[in-house]
């Protein structure tokens, strides 16, 4: 029906309202309740008007419903709003497949003292959700029926989910920026990388005022963006005056660079009410560190965790080898017919394991190696296997692995791929806890069935993941901020599953149980083309982490193409997703081929360059502030991005059979060389070693 009712909407229609009312009257109760009186400066579902002009209802993708149809001059009406001593800012989330209009804030009739406007841009869809701040110009206190008045142009203007105002004073609980301090001592104010400016140049004993802060009922905790190239110091949060009551204290660490941001956590005692606010900086001699933002917080912070500012690997875990008593019961992603690799004919992956380290090795048709070793080759179903490879990830110092999990069904009835795939996912499980490594579940949506593949990832989640593997309940699944990890890989490719409706109401579905949600999302995700759809960035924006998809996108021109990726890439994604509190996890990989998988790949098709193709995205991420990462991948023997011990030349390969080795380049290393590689690029990121153009990993 809602569909009718855009097509027709037409307020001189006498006809179609006939028929919208028997519509409404027979179907549908579209009138909310009249609401008690409320607090304007809660958020308010537009859904809850008392009364209405002209606008219809619909079910909005970030859930509930929001108001529609919105052409200009209708309005939403709000009884019994009490705006207490004072109003002085409102903010509403919005849509609008057209050019948007204006929100006029009115108190107790559609033409009433005009308190506000709020302008509503386009946003390329009605579900396209984004928020718009005003300033309020009038004064709102006590209680007062509200009045949303919209106007525009001609046709639907936008959509409105919900509204909030903000107390008088200058609210703590919203984004503070520090340059916009009443009184100074001692500091300067810079361009700030992430936008606008910052403060510098800050020296122990310097401070910064703001006059008039409101922190309501209570504030228990501060958060600022801070940055340092020096070794920090500390932020004194003081009432009143300079000498005034310690509220709490922000330690603030070195970052590497002074436009190298991070967000530092501190508790606070119970703030109330409206106070002067002082900054008060001390620590060392010479320049401490740089402040960009900050703002307080309701609850102590629940803070860190085992995904931003680490390093992870992708974990695989799918090859079996005849005889590893798997039901998958064959030679799976070593073969192309799940046969025993032979040469020439029926071999599928590029990279041949180092096998000296393995305890339970499997024989193929391949000629012996050039040493005289049997040609054997691992299962990832051998609960020994799943072991050598977390005790890798302790030695080396990779943080922990995203479990790729391939798929999700909707029945539980077994089948052989489904039982190997949970065989393995609890061994990992297993070898996590005993190596004191972290893992979570990355989803990966690739050809799964367009019309279930959502409702199957619910479903696989909460039946296998939680209730019968108890993953999450191990104590080495990841958390973020006090969350379970979970990663949905394939949001918003092109050639992958689902709308936009559809991502957003998965990620929803997760964040309202309080998953931490990472999305695995294309190169192209920030400019909507290429490998990305149309329409996604409300998705994006939805998500805590993104993580772009880089792995064969450059590197045929070597350090060139990294640099450029840097430039067009990685820089402006971070530069993006800092100030929307978004946790940005780009891909590192060390190359790739894939010859053998498919005959047309060429060979050494992305060239590793004896690790310095890989060092140097880390490097140019590290230098743009970037200190999260995730490799691709730790045991991607296919593809020829496995990071895991590696055939170090000719001697360590059957000679019947071609295989890229690490000395394709005329520079020898061992065969553990990636490992240390990316343990070397953990440091880099955590601040433990210097920040290099040249890695510092010996090639032996």
């Amino acid at each position: 029906m809602m569909q009718v009712l855009r097509t027709f909407k037409g307020k001189n229609a006498f006809t179609v309202l006939l028929l919208v009312a028997a519509l409404l009257a027979t179907q549908f109760s579209l009138s909310p309740s009249i609401a008690s009186a409320a607090s304007a400066f809660n958020q308010i579902a537009a859904s809850g008007y008392s009364s209405q002009s002209g606008i219809q209802l619909e079910n909005s993708t970030e859930g509930g419903q929001n108001v529609a149809f919105i052409d200009n001059g209708d309005y939403v009406a709000y009884t019994n709003m009490d705006f207490g001593s004072g109003a002085s800012t409102f903010q509403a989330r919005v849509a609008s497949a057209a050019s948007g209009g204006n929100i006029e804030i009115r108190l107790d009739s559609a033409t009433g003292t005009l308190i506000g406007t709020a302008a509503v841009p386009g946003t390329g869809g009605w579900q396209n959700w984004t928020t718009v701040n005003a300033t309020l110009t009038g004064s709102a206190t006590g209680v007062h029926t509200l009045y949303l008045k919209f106007t525009g142009g001609t046709g639907n203007l936008f959509n409105l989910l919900w509204f909030k105002f903000g107390a008088a004073g200058l609210s703590a609980f919203s984004q503070i920026e520090a340059e916009a301090y009443n009184a100074q001592s001692g500091i300067q104010t810079e361009a700030c990388s992430e936008g606008g400016l910052n403060v510098g140049w800050i020296d122990n004993g310097d401070y910064l005022l703001f006059n008039n802060v409101n922190f309501g009922s209570g504030a228990t905790s501060f958060q600022a963006r801070v940055a340092s190239a020096a070794s920090g110091g500390n932020i004194e949060i003081r009432l009143d005056s300079l000498t005034g009551t310690l509220a709490g204290t922000a330690s603030v660490s070195g970052t590497g660079g002074w436009q190298n941001w991070t967000t530092v956590n501190a508790s606070v005692n119970n703030i109330t009410g409206i106070h002067n606010l002082y900054l008060k900086f001390t620590g060392g001699a010479g320049n401490l560190f740089n402040l960009n933002w900050f703002k307080f917080g309701t609850t102590p912070p629940v803070t860190g965790g085992d995904v931003e500012g680490k390093l992870f690997a992708g974990y695989q875990g799918w090859f079996n080898a005849s005889g590893d008593n798997s039901p998958n019961g064959g030679w799976i992603h070593w073969s192309k017919n799940n046969n025993a690799p032979t040469a020439n004919s029926n071999v599928n992956f590029e990279l041949y394991p180092d096998i000296r380290e393995y305890s339970k090795l499997y024989a193929t048709n391949l000629a012996n190696f050039g040493n005289g070793t049997q040609a054997k080759l691992f299962s990832s179903y051998d609960q020994e296997t799943v072991n050598k490879h977390f005790e890798w990830m302790q030695t080396y110092n990779i943080d922990g692995a995203a479990l790729q999990r391939f798929g999700a069904d909707l029945s539980d009835t077994p089948n052989n791929w489904k039982t190997n795939r949970d065989s393995v996912a609890v061994k990992v499980k297993n070898a996590a806890e005993t190596y004191n490594r972290k893992f979570y579940v990355m989803y990966d949506i690739t050809d799964m069935n367009a019309s279930t593949w959502k409702e199957a990832v619910k479903h696989d989640w909460t039946t296998n993941i939680v209730n019968a593997m108890h993953l999450t309940s191990s104590s080495a699944y990841a958390k973020q901020n006090g969350k379970i990890v979970v990663c949905i890989w394939g949001i918003g490719f092109t050639d992958r599953p689902g709308t936009a409706a559809e991502h957003q109401e998965l990620i929803n579905w997760f964040k309202n149980q309080g998953v931490y949600v990472i999305g695995g999302v294309p190169t192209y995700w920030r400019t909507g083309n290429n490998d990305s759809k149309a329409g996604f960035m409300s998705v994006y924006e939805s998500l805590d982490m993104l993580s772009p998809w880089f792995v064969g996108r450059f590197g045929r021109n070597g350090l060139a193409d990294v640099d450029n990726y840097s430039t067009n890439q990685y820089g402006p994604d971070f530069a993006y997703t800092q100030p929307r509190g978004i946790a940005y996890q780009p891909v590192i990989w060390p190359g790739s081929a894939w010859s053998n998988l498919n005959p047309n790949g060429p060979r050494n098709e992305n060239p590793r360059l004896h690790g310095d193709f890989m060092w140097r995205q880390a490097y140019d991420m590290k230098n743009l502030g970037i200190n999260t990462g995730y490799i691709a991948m730790f045991d991607e023997y296919d593809e020829g991005t496995a990071i895991a011990k590696i055939a170090e030349n000719s001697s360590m390969i059957p000679t019947n059979q071609y295989f890229l080795t690490l000395d394709a380049d005329g520079v020898a290393l061992s065969s553990d060389f990636y490992l240390r590689l990316a343990g070397d690029i953990n440091r880099m990121f955590k601040g433990q070693i210097p920040i290099t153009v040249n890695h510092p990993t010996s090639h032996q």
